[in-house]
């Protein structure tokens, strides 16, 4: 009898869940698997670029941000240079602003750098859940069928496939994780002080700002997330290499008439190239008869003795002595490329 009645009430709870949900967060039913983007795709930022007349696109993460100074590249090379660095991104975010915002102008710039490490140019899937869906939504226009393909539903059994088609408590977890969290972190403010809103945010921003905690901790959460690129599954080139974004990147830039370059950052995640695994100096090999193969310019800063281990702050992010040295050795690296 008791187990009957949870059943029942389990089965109660399911279907308004079923019937409150798709409303309360305007989710179509039975919906498609993978997330949902709208059509805002910064179209502000294709306007700033070609106001500027840019020549030079760059496209990054952090490393990026922290790594190259895009006013003093551009007056290394004498052509405007804009960089579009955004923290914790990965090739899927890479992919949506080389095809959304770069070839959007008209014309779009000469040449386009993209600066990664080691393996995160062929994983679909890196930094594409979470939290990071909402930032791939800011990049996505509304129907990016490609991008939900490689960097969701090739990851999916068919019963996950089936749980985010016809069960929306699944398919609404984020959502829901994201409303708990907030009432968790603002409930007790709320009653108790006048720092609301705006001024509540703000506040949490500075407390848990990333500044704010210990270096050995920021260095060990750092590399731990690192550790992805480096299982033996991510270092198969020949396996991922036509899942990801790469080719596709690759096609797009020569069908708008755009000149590529990728860029190896400079990092201490290993000392020297010895010290890699063995599998991923076969990864990075193989990565570079890929593109030379499809005429696509590889600049490798791996283990350059000129950015030594005092121009960095952390495993992956320079300092400004760093920045300025990276700075004006990627622009002697790519005067030639601009030339040709």
């Amino acid at each position: 009898m008791r187990f009957s009645r949870y059943f029942f009430l389990l089965l109660a709870c399911l279907a308004a869940s079923t019937f409150l949900l798709p409303r309360l967060y305007h989710l179509p039913f039975p919906s498609q698997p993978g997330p949902a983007f709208d059509d805002k795709t910064r179209p502000s930022l294709v306007k700033i670029l070609q106001k500027n007349d840019i020549q030079l696109a760059l496209i990054g993460d952090s490393v990026l941000q922290e790594g190259v100074d895009p006013q003093a590249l551009s007056a290394a090379l004498e052509v405007p240079a804009h960089s579009i660095a955004v923290p914790g991104s990965t090739s899927p975010f890479w992919y949506l602003i080389l095809k959304n915002i770069v070839l959007q102008m008209d014309p779009p710039p000469p040449v386009v750098v993209v600066l990664f490490r080691d393996t995160i140019l062929t994983l679909p899937n890196y930094h594409v859940n979470g939290g990071y869906v909402n930032e791939l939504d800011q990049w996505a226009a509304a129907h990016e069928d490609l991008l939900i393909q490689r960097a969701y539903l090739n990851f999916m059994n068919p019963l996950e496939k089936w749980a985010l088609t016809w069960l929306p408590l699944y398919g609404a977890r984020q959502r829901l994780t994201d409303a708990a969290d907030f009432v968790s972190r603002n409930a007790l403010p709320y009653l108790f002080q006048t720092c609301r809103g705006d001024c509540l945010a703000q506040a949490e921003t500075d407390i848990f700002h990333i500044d704010n905690v210990q270096p050995s901790l920021q260095q060990r959460a750092l590399v731990e997330e690192e550790q992805f690129l480096y299982t033996p599954a991510a270092m198969d080139f020949d396996y991922w290499v036509d899942r990801s974004f790469l080719p596709e990147m690759i096609r797009l830039a020569r069908e708008g008439g755009v000149r590529l370059v990728f860029v190896h950052e400079r990092t201490l995640l290993f000392p020297s190239a010895v010290a890699e695994p063995e599998a991923l100096r076969a990864y990075k090999a193989k990565l570079a008869d890929y593109l030379r193969a499809n005429d696509v310019s590889l600049l490798d800063f791996s283990y350059d003795p000129r950015l030594p281990a005092s121009g960095f702050n952390d495993a992956l992010h320079m300092n400004a002595a760093g920045k300025a040295a990276f700075t004006q050795l990627l622009a002697e690296a790519l005067r030639p490329l601009l030339s040709k």
